[in-house]
């Protein structure tokens, strides 16, 4: 006597045919991530900007702007150091007070040195200083947009200097810059445009 078996559901002792893995392209699976592999940051395009229907609208940061942070920045950098070494002179006159006052400048040295790390790690970061900040812009990278990174930050703030002979022309050079540029950000390729700009933080960031 034949038995019949109803073809519509699997046999519950018959092994399946294991699943196929997803195919990628020419037939090969698909590429799984990682664990623990670095995650991968579109690049962000910094020049698409809520205004940029209007013609006349600008992403750069205007000259004013800049000085403005770059003023700001140096008295948060430089102000309290000044603040203890003139203090330190006041009460360094006399025999008894000159340890005092080589420890109230050492303090404000400190403080300087101290405040330009921080300054330049969170430029590295975001591409702000406080003064940017203050100020809304930022710098960013001509490249793809992102937040420079502190290697690029530093070596920045290192080409500044050549901003200033010849009576500080690379520093006006930005008022008249296509992309208001100053000689250290065309040398490092960076250019700083508003804070209306989307833009990343540099990909080593969570790192930090």
């Amino acid at each position: 006597m034949s038995r019949s078996y109803d073809v519509s559901h699997p046999h519950p002792y018959r092994q399946q045919p294991p699943e196929s893995a997803p195919q990628g392209s020419y037939g090969f699976p698909a590429a799984q991530p990682i664990p623990g592999a670095p995650q991968q940051y579109p690049h962000p395009q910094y020049l698409q900007y809520p205004h940029s229907q209007n013609p006349e609208y600008t992403p750069y940061a205007g000259w004013r702007q800049r000085a403005g942070a770059f003023l700001l920045d140096c008295l948060i950098n430089f102000g309290p150091m000044w603040l203890s070494v003139g203090i330190a002179d006041v009460i360094g006159d006399g025999d008894t007070g000159e340890g005092l006052a080589m420890y109230v400048s050492w303090v404000g040295i400190a403080y300087m040195i101290g405040s330009c790390i921080v300054q330049a790690v969170r430029e590295g970061r975001t591409g702000q200083s406080v003064g940017k900040t203050v100020l809304g812009i930022r710098f960013v990278r001509t490249s793809d947009g992102l937040a420079p990174g502190g290697a690029l930050a530093f070596a920045r703030r290192l080409c500044q200097f050549l901003n200033y002979p010849v009576f500080c022309l690379g520093w006006l050079w930005a008022s008249w810059d296509d992309k208001s540029q100053t000689f250290a950000d065309k040398i490092t390729g960076v250019v700083v445009v508003s804070t209306d700009a989307a833009v990343a933080p540099h990909p080593a960031a969570a790192s930090w």
